[in-house]
């Protein structure tokens, strides 16, 4: 005989909220995990149980077409952000954020196909050259003496690679 208890034949209360939560807004699962406390794992086996008990999950995967970027929240967030400065990496961009790496990479790729932001905005992957560009935009001195200071010894190729995909390395 197994030990434990027996398989319940209906949800949770908690559990139903979770099912209402997800048929009803657009809120993602680490948002739901975060709300209730448990992990987006526990989330997933909540939905999976709820399908198998018979409760039909409304839930809509997002695509472009469905995506309006100006209700948004994420999307206005990002858009802040892209006014205020184009050198940040999308790492940077997502842990400033509060999201996921690959979610901040969804809604940026959504915003660069609409227009809303600049192609070129959050290409710079590494911080290091992140640095060593608003420091050289404030300094006066040469790109070598920056890139010196940086550990970079290809600095004025650096910058002339950053100029070539449009983004401005002009000092202030």
């Amino acid at each position: 005989m197994g030990r434990g208890r027996k398989p319940s034949k209906e949800l949770s209360s908690r559990d139903r909220k979770i099912v209402e939560e997800i048929n009803s807004t657009s809120v993602t699962m680490p948002q739901l995990a975060e709300e209730f406390g448990i992990t987006k794992q526990r989330i997933q086996q909540i939905l999976k149980r709820a399908r198998e008990l018979g409760y039909v999950l409304k839930r809509r995967k997002l695509s472009r077409k469905h995506h309006a970027i100006d209700q948004c929240d994420l999307c206005r967030k990002l858009l802040m952000v892209a006014n205020r400065d184009e050198l940040v990496t999308k790492t940077d961009l997502a842990q400033m954020l509060n999201v996921e790496y690959r979610v901040c990479g969804w809604h940026l790729n959504q915003l660069k196909a609409s227009g809303a932001v600049s192609k070129k905005f959050a290409t710079v992957r590494s911080r290091g050259i992140i640095k060593a560009l608003r420091f050289y935009r404030k300094s006066s001195l040469s790109a070598y003496a920056v890139g010196r200071k940086f550990g970079y010894k290809n600095f004025s190729s650096i910058l002339k690679y950053q100029k070539q995909k449009g983004i401005s390395v002009e000092r202030r």
